[in-house]
C-alpha cells in the first residue's frame, strides 16, 4: 500500500514537471531555429570596368568584363550580354571618355570609337575647345592636369599711374574653366604625382568666352590658377578703387572795391561796400 502511494506521487510530480517545461518553452522556437531559405534575385550580365580606367586611355583586354547585376536594377542604358553579346570584343581599342572605377557599368557614351575626333568627343554640347600658350610658371608649376578646373587671369600693361602702381594690371576674366588637354595629352600622366609640362593648354569654353580668351591672349599674358576639386563657386571680382582726380573747388573772396579820394592834398583809400 505504501509502495503504491510512492509510485503514484512520483508519477504526479513527473507529469507536473513536464507540463511546466512545456509551458515555459516559447511557442515557435522550433520555427525560429529552423534555417530560412532566401531566394536569390535573378541577375543579368552587364558590361563593366573590372579595374580602374583613366580618361583618354585605349581600352585593352582585361579592362572590361561581364559582371552579374540584379535584373530589377538594370538600366536601359547599360550594355547587357543578351542585347549586345559582342560588346566586349567591339569595345577593345576604343578610347575612354571619362575616368571609371572597378565595377562601374559601361554606358554607350563612356568611350569614343577611334582617336579620330577624340577631343571633340570630350566636349560638352554647345562648348568649344580653345588652345592657349602656357608655361610651367603660369600653370601652378605644371601641376595643372587634364580635367582640372582653373581660373584664367589676364596681365597687361596699364598706363593709369593712379590705378596701377607697377604699370601692370591683373584681372580674373574667366572662372571654373575645364582643362581638356595639356599639349596633346588628354589624360593624366601614368606615374603617380607626375606633372605635365606643356606649351599649350586646351580649354573648354562657350563661344562667347572663346572670343574673349582669344582677344585677351592678344592683348596680354594669360595665367591659369588651379581650383580645388570641391570648389565650383563663381565669385564677383573686386573692383579696384580709382582715386578721385577732380580738384577741390575753393571759394575765393572777391577783392573789395576801393576808391582813392584826395582832400587838401591828402590822399585816402576808401572801401566801397
Amino acid at each position: 500500500m505504501f509502495r503504491s502511494l510512492i509510485i503514484v506521487t512520483a508519477l504526479v510530480c513527473g507529469g507536473s514537471a513536464t507540463l511546466l517545461v512545456n509551458m515555459s518553452t516559447p511557442q515557435g522556437s522550433e520555427t525560429a531555429n529552423a534555417p530560412q531559405v532566401v531566394e536569390e534575385a535573378p541577375t543579368l550580365k552587364v558590361l563593366a570596368a573590372v579595374r580602374p580606367i583613366t580618361q583618354g586611355v585605349e581600352l585593352t583586354e582585361g579592362d572590361l568584363g561581364w559582371i552579374e547585376w540584379p535584373r530589377n536594377a538594370v538600366h536601359s542604358s547599360m550594355v547587357s550580354d543578351t542585347d549586345s553579346p559582342d560588346a566586349l570584343k567591339n569595345t577593345l581599342g576604343n578610347i575612354a571618355r571619362m575616368d571609371m572605377f572597378a565595377g562601374q557599368p559601361i554606358l554607350p557614351d563612356s568611350f569614343a570609337n577611334t582617336r579620330q575626333g577624340y577631343l571633340s568627343s570630350l566636349l560638352s554640347p554647345g562648348m568649344r575647345a580653345v588652345a592657349i600658350k602656357i608655361s610651367a610658371a603660369k600653370t601652378a608649376g605644371g601641376f595643372i592636369l587634364p580635367n582640372n578646373r582653373v581660373d584664367i587671369l589676364l596681365t597687361q600693361r596699364c598706363d593709369d599711374e593712379i590705378r596701377c602702381r607697377t604699370k601692370m594690371s591683373t584681372d580674373t576674366i574667366l572662372q571654373n574653366v575645364r582643362v581638356l588637354a595639356i599639349d596633346q595629352s588628354g589624360s593624366n600622366a601614368d606615374a603617380d604625382g607626375a606633372v605635365l609640362l606643356g606649351k599649350t593648354a586646351t580649354l573648354e569654353l562657350s563661344p562667347d568666352d572663346a572670343e574673349q580668351i582669344i582677344a585677351a591672349e592678344a592683348s596680354g599674358n594669360l595665367s591659369l590658377l588651379l581650383r580645388s576639386i570641391d570648389d565650383n563657386e563663381i565669385f564677383e571680382p573686386k573692383k579696384q578703387e580709382v582715386a578721385n582726380l577732380t580738384p577741390e573747388v575753393q571759394e575765393v573772396a572777391e577783392p573789395p572795391r576801393t576808391v582813392k579820394v584826395t582832400r587838401g592834398g591828402v590822399s585816402e583809400i576808401v572801401v566801397l561796400n
